[in-house]
């Protein structure tokens, strides 16, 4: 039994919010696999630029 949504026009309902849950573990594992030369193989989340910059300055160092 379908019950259209009473907030729009069109009485659709939302469920584009599922393709959001996908994107932040996917730009963190591009991050760390550009970042591997480094050693870098996992990175915690905020991955802010800050962040990544003490990382590789770490394992520059760490040489």
């Amino acid at each position: 039994h379908e019950v259209p949504c009473r907030t729009n026009p069109l009485g659709v309902k939302g469920a584009g919010e599922a393709g959001a849950l996908v994107a932040p573990p996917v730009v963190i594992a591009a991050i760390a696999d550009a970042l591997r030369n480094y050693g870098v193989s996992h990175i915690d989340m905020p991955a802010t630029p800050e962040r990544i910059w003490e990382l590789m300055q770490e394992r520059q160092a760490a040489e």
